[in-house]
């Protein structure tokens, strides 16, 4: 197997499968990235077992053939040889050459015939979204995580699914960690196909995916069969194998009729929420809202750190309301909006808060309110 390729072209690439390699299964060879050289291109693939990455590019291939080598310590080596052409060889005994001349790598190669199995999935029925619109949805669904413990597959996971709204159909992510809940909208062309049972994609799934979304591009392709979410764009494709459970009925979480809606200046918010976050801690992690006439007053007291107090004005004229929120994911929530003012929705000390744009309901953020004392 001899072959090169110009550096530029795929080191980009190198760089974002990093994620995917570097994450720990119980086959050793996913740490791997799988090469094949043929005609005038190469291929490369990684597999992490649940999300599988493949894309082709431009090379010159002397020898065809197919090696698997470490995704790491290749990505580095490419990221630091001084030329842009960089030649390939793979010698006797699964050692592979990088370089020629004055700079020269020789690293062992795996046994290629135990990289995971690429899925292979024909005659998918895509559905084309805006790139901007499919970035979003996916940042949204991902920023809201778990713990290293959790079993809960509805928090392992977010939710696909197809609604309609004003008569036009469209797709659907939905987020949640038990604490806070995320749902972002998008118009997609094409015929949406969806299984019975629910659709849920891995959320380390999304956050990879995350990083090959280039919203500049018009429209990318998005389809889901025989259990897998598939993503293409030109060259590449991502196939993240879907996680069997039931959603939970999550439409009662975001019903905000009988709340009271408040415009707020998002990004006077936001400062506030980050100036009260420095004294939140492990084991106090909640600040106080106090929505009372015209006025909003946020409070915090920390017997490890200290206490704060902050003011801001506001058009309320209710009764007095006063719940706990964490403070941080107020911050993360306000940081998807871009308007400069968001619509806060609440009810009660008890119950959650909810969070619009000002003109559309495409994006909706759900904060459960914590205990007080």
């Amino acid at each position: 197997m001899k072959f090169s390729f110009d550096k530029k072209e795929i080191l980009d690439v190198l760089s974002k499968i990093q994620g995917l390699t570097g994450r720990k299964t119980n086959l050793t060879i996913t740490s791997d990235i799988l090469i094949k050289a043929m005609g005038s291109q190469i291929t490369i693939t990684a597999n992490d077992l649940e999300t599988v990455f493949l894309g082709t590019y431009n090379a010159q291939v002397e020898t065809e053939g197919i090696l698997s080598i470490n995704s790491k310590k290749f990505f580095e080596i490419i990221r630091e040889y001084p030329e842009n052409k960089i030649f390939i060889n793979e010698i006797e005994n699964r050692w592979v050459e990088i370089g020629e001349g004055d700079s020269i790598y020789h690293i062992v190669s795996s046994d290629y015939e135990n990289f995971p199995e690429t899925p292979v999935i024909e005659n998918i029925d895509f559905i084309q979204i805006n790139s901007k619109d499919l970035k979003e949805m996916v940042d949204v669904a991902s920023i809201v995580n778990y713990s290293g413990e959790e079993k809960r597959i509805y928090v392992l996971g977010s939710l696909i699914e197809k609604i309609v709204i004003d008569d036009k159909e469209t797709i659907r992510i939905v987020s949640t960690d038990s604490r806070r809940l995320h749902c972002c909208d998008a118009q997609f062309k094409g015929e949406l196909s969806l299984p019975d049972e629910s659709v849920i994609i891995p959320k380390k799934g999304l956050s990879e995916l995350s990083k090959f979304i280039d919203s500049s591009k018009d429209g990318i392709n998005v389809g889901i069969k025989d259990n897998y979410f598939i993503f293409q764009n030109k060259n590449e494709f991502i196939m993240i194998k879907l996680l069997e459970g039931e959603y939970p009925d999550y439409k009662p979480i975001i019903n905000n009729e009988e709340m009271i809606p408040i415009e707020i200046d998002r990004t006077m918010f936001f400062t506030l929420m980050k100036r009260v976050s420095i004294l939140t801690s492990d084991d106090y992690k909640s600040v106080i809202l106090n929505f009372r006439e015209n006025e909003l007053v946020v409070t915090i007291t920390n017997p490890e750190i200290g206490e704060s107090k902050e003011r801001m004005m506001i058009s309320y004229a209710g009764e007095e309301i006063k719940s706990g929120f964490n403070p941080r994911y107020f911050m993360d929530a306000l940081n998807l909006f871009k308007d400069p003012v968001v619509v806060i929705n609440i009810k009660d000390s008890k119950s959650p808060c909810i969070i619009k744009g000002f003109d559309d309901d495409k994006l909706i953020c759900v904060i459960m309110a914590m205990h007080i004392s």
